[in-house]
This record gives C-alpha cells, structure tokens and sequence, in this order.
C-alpha cells in the first residue's frame, strides 16, 4: 500500500479517499467504525463522519498481515461486543479497502456468512508486479563472540517475472558501511550473499543491508541486530583424586583462561556449593564416577540444570564407569566395558579420524577446507553403547567425542569424551584442535535465544532474562522490574510477565514499525528514570508476506464473490470513479425499490378498473 498506482496516488492514500467519499455519501446521522490491521481498541467506538475522517487521516503504514477472514471475524467479535452493552446492530455495511494480496487475503471464506453484513470489496489495485526482498539472515556461528570470526549469510528472493541483475546490496552497521556485495537473482527464485565478520564489534550492533530495488521500495531495507554475548559461565567439578592427579588447573581449565570469554570454575565433587548451577552455561564433569559418594547428591541438581536447557560435558574417567552418565541422562541400558591394552610400551594408541567438515558442528571452525590433518592420538579406553552422534571418532570408526540427547530437551545437550584429558590418554589437550572444539562446545551452551530480527506480527516475545545481563547484575530477589521498548523518542511499556525466568512480552502491533528498537529495564520505584539499564537492541522488519506482492485480479474477485448475495466488488481506479459507483450502486436500490410502489399501484388500479368498469 506504499506503492504508487497507475494514477501517482500512493495506494494507502487512495484507500484514505475511499473513506473520505463513504463518510461524505451517507447521512449526517450514519454512525462508523474504523478498523485497521493494528486491530487497536479504538475501532470498537462508534464515530460521526467528521470524526470518522479525522481519524483515517492519521492511518499509518503498518507490516501487520491481516487475512480477509480475520478482518471479518473481528468485526463480529466488536458487533456482538457492543451488543452486550446495548448497542445493537441490525444491518451493518462493510466496506473492506484492501490490496489483496494473494499472500494475506487468505479463503475469503466468511465472506457473504453474516446475514447482517453487506460486506462490499473496493481493491487497490497496482500494476507492480516485480519485487527484490530479504527473505532470511543468519550467521555462520549463531553465538557471536567478541574475537572471532563470523560470516553473515544473507537470502535474497526474487518475485517477480524478470532478472534482477547486478543488485548491489549493503551492509551498514551503527551506521556506517562496512561492505557491500552484487547479486543476481533469476526471475521467481532465491539467491545468497555472504559478509564475512572479521572487524570489530561493540556489544550492541545495530546492522541494516540496504539496496535499491523500485518501484516496490517499502522492503528495501532490513534492519537486524547482533548482540555480542556476555561472558559464558563454565563451571568443572572434579573427583578428589589421589595425588591430586588432575593438578589444581585442569587441561579444561587452561582452554577456559581466557577471562574477557569466559567466566570459568573449577571445584571439587566435595567442596561444592550447589547453588552456582544456577547461573552456569556450560557444566564439565571431569572423571567423575558413580560411585563417589557424592554423586547422587549432586544428580537432583544436574538434572534440574538440563531440564533448564543447560549444556553438560561428561569427561569419561580412567576407570570408564559411564553409571553417573547413565543416571544423568535416565538411560538405564548405558554400559561401557574397559578394555586392555598392551603393545611394547605397555600402551596402545589409536590416532583419531580427520574430523568431518560437513558437520554443521565445525561449520566456519577452519580456514579453507582442508581434508587432511595432523591429528592427535587417544587410547581405545572402553568399549560402549552410547547411543550418540560422533564429532570426533578413531580411525577405526569408533566415536570418541560424541553429542547425546536427553529426555530433557528435544536438541543434543551433553557432550562425552571417551577418555580422560590427561597425558596418559589422549594428546588432544595440547593439539591444535582442541582449542576450537572446546571453544564451540561453550559457545552452543550460550544462547540468548534472541533472533536477529522479529517479524512485525510476533505476538509474543520471550527471552531468558537470567542471561540478559552478566553475572554481576543478575536480578536481585525480589525485586520487581519493568521492562520497555524505546525506538527514537518513543517508548513503549508492552504487556508482560516475567514466568521461570522468561520475560513474556506481548508486542504492540498497532504501533511498532520496522526498525531498532532499545529493551530496557527499570525498577519499579519512583526513581525508576535513574535506574534504567539498556538490555539489548531488539529489530522488527515487515512480514514476508507483505513483500509478495501478487494481487488477485478483479476477475479473480469477481469468481471468488460469484453467488454471495451479501457481496459486492467495487471496480475503481480512482476516486471519480468510486464516487460514481457508490452512488450508482445505491441508487438502484432506491430506484428498484419505487419501482415495485409503482408496479403495485398500478395492479391495484388495474383491478379497480376491472372491477368498476
């Protein structure tokens, strides 16, 4: 509706004529109600045609889809309201002024349903019918971390019947342009363009791709945010080995040094406080048995951690006793025997298998792609049934770093290595590779289950506002908090709730339009104002549907209205010639209906004639 028409009129404001001209044809008496795809409260008050014309003049655009039968059903819903509160409405015209979108308008088939209802079609017809759009965003690595390297991929639909050729789309972040890309996309099909992400980035990074594409340009921008995460919680608990064999830093420990990343633990299976699970992302089991005497002290709490969606890896023990991994993960039939082995230095080893780079868990992890490695060797410590999918194996095809599911989550969330990461088992602690796998294992642990981007007609947001903040400002207990969205000089306060640590937030389609818009938390006190803490920066784009923009034809409407007695269509390509409809139209009616007064009269004095002459 952003469109220009054939005439240079702008479709939403020919539709705005439209109303203009209803509200000036029927009488001073008629009472109207004005509804829009925002659905807002003020569409159940009853207006004069003054006010009815007022309001329309402050219409917007808007990326909410509304199908034929949603429009219909919320008009019956606001009459069947208003006639409980002693309204009531007998005969009702309807006048829907729409695009028709094939994408939105939907069955179409309440239509001609309620009796009470002449519900009259005035299409806006425009004659565009080639669109270039954004249809997804995603990256490489779907936690972005300040450091390392991403890459932005970016998917590009043609709908339309001819070529687009050479269309220069750019990348611009916290407004400025970083890098721009050409693409060529076929006629009615998909093309993508990649950017890599090899600069630096704030924590909060507003990122717009902007092309031209005319005469349809209401979708030429699309606004996405990446939100660096905050430091990944990592916490190790190891047995109480003799010797102290696993040294005061673990293997693990050293991987997880890096304290701009991580935030990283490590304690004892006797020494622990229970309550740090609370706020931990990644959990590691170093070596710990079922048999330790505090293991199933700990159990309730692990599996409470998963059953939150945390992410575990269990580092199997020298002994190869897999009856904590079995309890953890509910899976009785688990069993692992330990295997001996002996060559002439008394240990025998097995050099692990390249990994496979079509795993979507190495995606991005090494430069090019390379089929053969230097790998690290590890000792065929067990014979087991874990019943998991392989990320790393030995050359003879059996798994050592597997990913398990649970019965606590429907995505892969414990991670097993088949040997200890000590000197007398494996190499892989102090190989190259070790450091990017245990890298990716943490980053799949936080997710902030943000979307780069929200369509325009999500109902609901929810996010997990335990990990919207760091550590250090965590929300206190007790304490009650308001949330808001602030996009420019306006400020919204949404509907919301805070259940299990999950922000509901409900999102005003009425009034959010695309682009950035700031989450913010303050608390619920007089001094609210000074207490504001930025969250994150949230995007809203327009509906996929909204950028299909193929329209039914006016035979097409005319088939899909054909024995609806209740249903008439309005053929107009300007507001001349809607005025001259809408006058025609109920002018017939009047006129038919003096024309069955004369018709009687004149069979009354046919039978009076008859009867007196």
């Amino acid at each position: 509706m952003s469109s220009e028409l054939a005439n240079g009129v702008r479709g939403i404001d020919q539709g705005v004529s439209f109303v203009d001209e209803i509200a000036s044809y029927y009488p001073r008496s008629t009472q109207y109600k004005l509804l829009t795809n925002g659905f807002g409260s003020f569409s159940r008050v009853a207006k004069s045609s003054e006010e009815i014309i007022d309001a329309v003049a402050d219409v917007s655009l808007t990326g909410v889809a509304r199908s034929t039968d949603e429009v219909l059903q919320k008009i019956q819903s606001d009459i069947q309201v208003g006639s409980l509160q002693g309204n009531e409405v007998s005969q009702a015209d309807v006048y829907l002024i729409s695009d028709f979108q094939k994408s939105t308008t939907g069955e179409m088939s309440e239509l001609g349903t309620d009796t009470t209802l002449q519900v009259n079609l005035v299409p806006v017809q425009s004659s565009f019918r080639q669109n270039v759009f954004v249809d997804s965003v995603y990256l490489a690595n779907p936690f972005i971390m300040a450091g390392q390297t991403n890459e932005l991929a970016v998917n590009l639909r043609n709908e339309g019947g001819e070529a687009a050729e050479d269309l220069i789309v750019r990348l611009l972040i916290n407004e400025q342009q970083v890098a721009s890309a050409s693409a060529s996309i076929n006629s009615f099909s998909s093309g993508t363009i990649t950017f890599p992400l090899n600069f630096p980035l704030e924590q909060q990074n507003q990122c717009q791709l902007v092309f031209e594409d005319y005469p349809v340009t209401f979708d030429n921008e699309f606004f996405f945010t990446l939100n660096l995460g905050n430091k990944i919680n990592i916490l190790e608990i190891t047995p109480n080995l003799t010797g102290n064999r696993l040294n005061s830093s673990t293997n693990v420990g050293k991987v997880y040094a890096n304290e701009d990343i991580f935030n990283f633990q490590s304690y004892s299976i006797n020494n622990l406080d229970y309550s740090l699970l609370d706020n931990t992302d990644l959990l590691i089991l170093n070596e710990i048995e079922g048999a330790n005497q505090n293991a199933s002290v700990l159990l309730p709490y692990i599996r409470e951690f998963l059953e939150d969606e945390g992410h575990m890896v269990f580092i199997l023990p020298s002994s190869g006793d897999v009856s904590f991994l079995s309890e953890i993960t509910r899976n009785t039939s688990l069993a692992a025997q330990r295997q001996t082995y002996t060559d002439s230095t008394g240990v025998r080893t097995i050099t692990l298998a390249n990994p496979d780079l079509a795993n979507p868990f190495f995606d991005n992890m090494f430069e090019g792609q390379a089929g053969n490695f230097d790998m690290p060797f590890a000792v065929p410590l067990v014979n087991h049934n874990l019943p998991g999918s392989s990320l790393l194996s030995y050359r003879t095809g059996d798994p050592y770093l597997l990913s398990l599911r649970t019965p606590y989550t429907s995505s892969d969330q414990v991670f097993v290595f088949s040997t200890p990461l000590r000197q007398e088992f494996t190499s892989l602690y102090r190989h190259a590779i070790f450091v990017p796998v245990m890298y990716r294992l943490a980053s799949m642990s936080k997710s902030l289950d943000v979307p780069l981007y929200y369509a325009m007609d999500e109902n609901t947001l929810t996010l997990e506002t335990s990990r919207l903040l760091d550590s250090a400002s965590r929300e206190a207990g007790g304490q009650r908090y308001l949330y808001k969205l602030r996009h420019n000089e306006q400020e919204l306060i949404p509907m919301q709730r805070v259940v299990n640590g999950r922000l509901l937030m409900e999102v005003p389609q009425n009034i959010i339009e695309a682009g950035f818009y700031d989450l913010i938390r303050t608390e619920e006190t007089a001094e609210a104002a000074n207490n504001a803490v930025d969250l994150l920066s949230l995007s809203f784009n327009n509906t996929e549907a909204e950028s299909l923009v193929a329209q039914y034809s006016i035979d097409e409407l005319t088939q899909r209205i054909e024995g609806l007695e209740r249903v008439s269509l309005y053929e107009a390509e300007d507001i001349e010639e809607f005025t001259s409809l809408i006058q025609s139209k109920n002018d017939q009616v009047a006129l038919w209906k003096y024309a069955l007064l004369i018709a009687l009269l004149c069979l009354l004095i046919e039978i009076l004639l008859i009867r007196f002459l």
